[in-house]
């Protein structure tokens, strides 16, 4: 399977958070880094609560009715408006970066730009009916979002350890 160069830049980007990251698992205090203030977790726990909500959404406007999911169908109905939802979360969670001054806070809020790149590359590749590229950045989706789902939950924001795929995927099993 043959990935664009901005798929791969967005690789590269989360290969280079990851080394960033590495030691992070321990306590922040242990790190001597500053706790996140409270305002700023709940703030951010805020804006989760609210991403979870316009996923929703999302999953939602898809008729129950519909054929068998195709790519079309998929690309039309989840990935087009997914884009502007993970824009909006990462918006949000990236104007608290300052406040929090935590580097897993910003892993976790720089974790959003590649992956609405890849959601941007997922969403071109589906247009035109690429099937195998379109499967890749699925799969870079999904590890993209494990990945901030773990640093979520390192950084203490218990409200953003949440799957964007799994919310979308399990509203339109309601």
């Amino acid at each position: 399977m043959i990935f664009s160069r901005p798929a791969i830049a967005a690789a590269a980007v989360l290969a280079t958070l990851l080394v960033s990251a590495c030691g992070s698992d321990g306590d922040n205090a242990e790190r001597g880094e500053a706790q996140i203030p409270a305002g700023v977790v709940a703030r951010a726990n805020a804006n989760c609560r609210e991403f979870r909500q316009e996923t929703t959404r999302v999953g939602r406007a898809v008729p129950g009715n519909l054929p068998p999911a195709t790519l079309a169908l998929t690309t039309e109905l989840l990935v087009k408006p997914s884009i502007p939802v993970l824009e909006r979360a990462a918006d949000r969670q990236q104007a608290l970066k300052p406040a929090a001054d935590n580097r897993n806070f910003d892993l976790y809020a720089d974790l959003f730009d590649p992956i609405v790149v890849l959601a941007q590359k997922r969403l071109a590749a589906g247009e035109t009916g690429d099937f195998m590229a379109s499967k890749g950045f699925d799969a870079m989706l999904t590890d993209f979002g494990l990945e901030q789902r773990r640093v979520a939950q390192l950084a203490g924001l218990r409200e953003c350890g949440i799957d964007f795929e799994h919310v979308l995927v399990s509203t339109l099993t309601e």
